[in-house]
Order: C-alpha cells, then sequence, then structure tokens
C-alpha cells in the first residue's frame, strides 16, 4: 500500500477486528484495511459493506482497501474496484 503511494505513518488496529475481517485497522480517517481467513468471511464482508452504503472498495483474494484513491491502489496492489453504492 506505501508502495502504491498511500501513506500509513501509524496503523491502528481495531480491536477486535471488523466483524468478518482476521485483522483490520486504518491509517487516518480515509483508509480502511482488512484481511479475511476465507472467501467466506471476505464474500460475508462485502454482502455487508453493499448493504451500509459504502461507495466503492478495492478487493483482493484475501484483502479490502477502502480509500479515497482506490484507482491507484489497484494499479500498484491489483485487486478489484467494486462500486457498491451511491
Amino acid at each position: 500500500m506505501e508502495n502504491a503511494g498511500l501513506r500509513c505513518p501509524e496503523l491502528v488496529l481495531d480491536t477486535p477486528p471488523a466483524k468478518f475481517a482476521a485483522s483490520s485497522g486504518s491509517c487516518g480517517e480515509f483508509l480502511f484495511l482488512a484481511t479475511y481467513s476465507s472467501d467466506t468471511y471476505l464474500q460475508s464482508q462485502l454482502d455487508f459493506v453493499g448493504t451500509a452504503g459504502q461507495r466503492a472498495i478495492n478487493v483482493g483474494k484475501n484483502w479490502t482497501v477502502v480509500s479515497e484513491d482506490l484507482d491507484r491502489l489497484q494499479k500498484h496492489l491489483g485487486g478489484t474496484v467494486l462500486h457498491t453504492g451511491p
């Protein structure tokens, strides 16, 4: 993520992690990260995000990133940007 040009001087881990995540945390107000232990948990998170009004999320094999600059992240990290809300 930092190689993609997004700074994270202090990752604040969620304790406990987000509902479906194996681990999750944030870097400031607009950057949220999570990893998942299975496809089932990742899919459950994506189903939840769709109902929670989140507008876009970058999704990888076992991770998600929410940021204001998802296109730049996708270019460097891969994954798929899903637009889930208005």
